[in-house]
């Protein structure tokens, strides 16, 4: 799997380029995911934009969603979001540190 496209809404990150891509103004989005056929994505938008940014990637085609964003997002039923919350993953992680390290 590859990370081949990122985009933002902040003048001092569009252009910027993050390991190998180029971060793109948020504007190109949709046109981008359709014209390139990106199915997956990764959404770490602010929770209060969220669902909205959600519904242009379900217009441009997406058909999975990794969710990093604290809220839940609502998808149509062919559109399938995995939510991560990080405050669960560190814990887990902790737990297993602490009960599975030698």
């Amino acid at each position: 799997m590859t990370i081949t496209e990122a985009f933002d809404v902040k003048e001092d990150v569009i252009g910027q380029k993050i390991g190998n891509v180029i971060v793109k103004d948020n504007d190109e989005l949709i046109t981008t995911l359709k014209k390139e056929e990106i199915d997956v994505v990764i959404l770490t938008t602010p929770e209060r934009v969220a669902q909205k940014v959600a519904d242009e990637l379900v217009q441009a085609g997406v058909k999975g969603i990794l969710n990093f964003t604290p809220g839940r997002i609502n998808t149509p039923s062919d559109v399938q979001v995995h939510q991560i919350d990080l405050g669960i993953e560190l814990q887990s992680l902790l737990f297993f540190m602490k009960n599975y390290s030698e």
